[in-house]
């Protein structure tokens, strides 16, 4: 067994998962965020996206991994029809797309 060595202790405490999904949802948030900070990401840069994020989950009305094309079709289409410039359009998806690709890269 070179390099390998038996240390005495006990596993890291395990936090219990929560059944609500909003609430794990905020937690993915939040470990979304502190992934851009550990990547270096400006302040300015993750409160802005942030605040996206967060308006993006709250128009779509249900936790990200219950979303679907159709809820993202409705949400970029209440956009377009409040008179949304296709670019703030485009960061709403855009921002979900990060969100989703975190969650099922990091919280599958």
């Amino acid at each position: 067994m070179d390099g390998l060595q038996l240390i005495p202790g006990g596993a890291a405490p395990v936090d219990p998962v929560t059944s609500d999904p909003f609430a794990f949802q905020r937690e993915c948030v939040d470990a979304f965020v502190a992934s851009w900070r550990a990547r270096g990401f400006s302040p300015v840069t993750i409160d802005n996206d942030i605040g996206l994020l967060e308006r993006a989950l709250a128009a779509l009305g249900r936790p990200a991994c219950e979303v679907t094309a159709e809820d993202i079709d409705r949400v970029v289409g209440d956009l377009a029809a409040a008179g949304r410039a296709s670019a703030t359009r485009r960061e709403y998806v855009q921002i979900f797309k990060g969100f989703h690709r975190f969650l099922q890269v990091r919280k599958a």
